[in-house]
């Protein structure tokens, strides 16, 4: 812990009148893989995970994660200064902070690190306690930490029309069809610029996007980035980042589309009030894929399933090896098989660390044994910006009973929910029901499913929409060459966890939808109890195994 920040932002709330300070993850662009460079939670925590944000108070430091992060951040935090506040599965950052922050307290948020969203619904909740909310323009950590960030060239590139299945100015076309004759649609998610333009960098940590937020209207889209970048096609310009407050601010009287879940409450603020705010589903249009990235991802899940084959030769040798020789052997592999970039760190956990569901720590030390799981997490970008996503778990050695049927419990929640054939009208909330209902059928004791079953997969390693799980944000029909992961898991502190995760797509057949999966690496033999399965489960084990990779 860096004491002398957190002195720095002490003494900042006593200046500015505040009883605590939101500190958050991510950067301006709201992104999820934000570098810890520039993290500023993690400068006042130390905590690596991706996601989680802090509550910086006078008294005590409160840093929120969520199920995936508890065992992580218990294990790296200063439990004296820092109170790991952990979110069950079901709750939001938003609803723990409303319980945590009590009545008239006065809190500060970095205004373009929060969403519009975010600023509404916790306004309204701390309204009832008569708290207020005061907005702050710069980010107190990142100016303490200014001269310890360097700047970063990104080296931008174009994905060609083969791989993306349309050009820059045939996406454009498609929104100022779906917007109408005269419109303005405010762009500040960065994979909505880079699906927009086809221009990728690989610069940004696990990402293939670039820094930039767009303007389009019926007319043409403008880009605003400081990045160079050359010809998009002929219905787009560029401008300096610079230009874009006043951008936002010359529109007037226009039906102006905002994605509240992705604007930040600075962004929105600079919007004149005689627009008419309409929403935006632009983020929809890189949701369904075409024919060509399906075909392309295909190509990239084939290195992926290649690269993962090293593990699988070094557990199944007589050599023992740390957390850390899979990890880099891993990373190596995948480079050998044409990754250009890593879609987010991988996860190389074994023995009782594989029931912290993001591990991020491979350790030097940590020996994989005879009787441990092995839990691989890993994905990458190739030449058209595109994520893969894939986990296994394996075992050195002989396994147990009890580990055989905590595997076989989680091989029957992925079985059922990939090989069902669902109803037109079926939503991604009963590809998640099927999944949940199915593993805790011979779930050992203790053992807990405590994530959601899916996300999206596309130019993010996490795309949304759509989204595989139990909450109602998942209630929505499963669309035709949408990607997503299916990756059912079992955990339990101290003992251990599996995950098994394929990215699929959907595909409609006949009347039904079914899922065609872009991850073909086999399951792990040894592992699979057959006495556990049905007949149905047993020719789906069956036929995945004849249809996966040869190793």
């Amino acid at each position: 812990m860096d004491t002398k920040l957190i002195e720095y932002l002490k003494d900042y709330l006593s200046k500015n009148d505040l009883d605590g300070l939101v500190i958050n993850s991510t950067n301006e662009f709201l992104v999820e893989y934000n570098m810890l460079e520039l993290n500023s939670r993690y400068y006042v925590t130390g905590f690596t995970g991706s996601t989680g944000d802090v509550l910086f108070t006078n008294d005590k430091i409160y840093l929120f994660v969520d199920t995936r992060y508890h065992e992580q951040a218990d294990n790296q935090v200063d439990k004296n200064h820092i109170e790991v506040v952990k979110m069950p599965m079901t709750q939001s950052f938003l609803t723990a902070l409303t319980q945590i922050v009590p009545s008239y307290f006065k809190l500060g948020l970095i205004s373009k690190k929060i969403t519009k969203n975010f600023y509404d619904c916790l306004y309204k909740n701390l309204s009832t306690k008569n708290s207020t909310i005061k907005l702050i323009n710069t980010d107190p950590v990142i100016e303490f930490k200014k001269d310890e960030i360097k700047n970063i060239n990104y080296n931008i590139f174009n994905v060609d029309k083969s791989i993306t299945g349309k050009t820059p100015d045939e996406k454009y076309s498609l929104i100022k069809e779906y917007a109408g004759e005269k419109f303005n649609i405010l762009v500040t998610s960065l994979e909505d610029i880079a699906y927009l333009t086809n221009k990728r960098s690989y610069n940004f940590a696990y990402s293939s996007v670039f820094p930039a937020k767009a303007i389009i209207n019926e007319n043409f889209a403008t880009i605003y980035t400081d990045c160079k970048l050359s010809d998009i096609g002929q219905y787009y310009k560029v401008a300096a980042m610079d230009e874009f407050e006043s951008a936002v601010k010359s529109i007037e009287k226009s039906e102006l589309y905002i994605d509240e879940s992705q604007l930040s409450i600075f962004d929105y603020k600079l919007i004149k009030d005689n627009n008419k705010i309409l929403k935006s589903h632009l983020k929809l249009f890189k949701t369904v894929k075409s024919e060509e990235e399906i075909e392309h991802l295909k190509k990239c899940f084939e290195r992926s399933d290649n690269a993962l084959k090293i593990i699988y030769e070094m557990i199944n040798s007589e050599t023992i090896y740390t957390e850390y020789d899979y990890y880099e052997a891993l990373v190596n592999s995948m480079k050998e098989n044409g990754a250009e970039s890593l879609s987010f760190k991988p996860i190389v956990a074994a023995g009782s660390n594989t029931s912290i569901i993001h591990y991020s720590s491979p350790s030097k030390e940590k020996k994989v044994e005879d009787g441990d799981f092995l839990l691989i997490d890993y994905g990458g970008y190739y030449e058209g910006g595109l994520a893969t996503d894939t986990t296994r778990t394996f075992i050195k050695g002989t396994p147990s009973s009890e580990q055989k049927t905590a595997y076989t419990s989680v091989l029957k929640a992925f079985l059922n929910a990939y090989y069902t054939k669902y109803e037109k009208k079926s939503s991604y909330f009963n590809i998640d029901k099927i999944a949940r209902d199915n593993i805790y059928k011979t779930a050992p004791e203790g053992c807990e499913f405590s994530h959601s079953t899916g996300h999206g997969v596309g130019i993010s390693v996490h795309e949304n929409p759509p989204r595989v799980s139990s909450s109602d944000v998942s209630k929505t029909k499963i669309i035709e060459n949408t990607v997503f992961s299916i990756e059912p898991g079992l955990y339990k502190e101290g003992w251990g966890g599996i995950r098994l995760e394929n990215t699929v797509y959907a595909k409609k057949e006949e009347d039904k939808i079914v899922m065609k999966s872009l991850s073909h690496f086999p399951f792990e033999i040894k592992l699979v109890d057959l006495s556990l399965m049905s007949d149905y489960e047993k020719y789906y084990y069956m036929k995945w195994q004849a249809n996966s990779c040869i190793l």
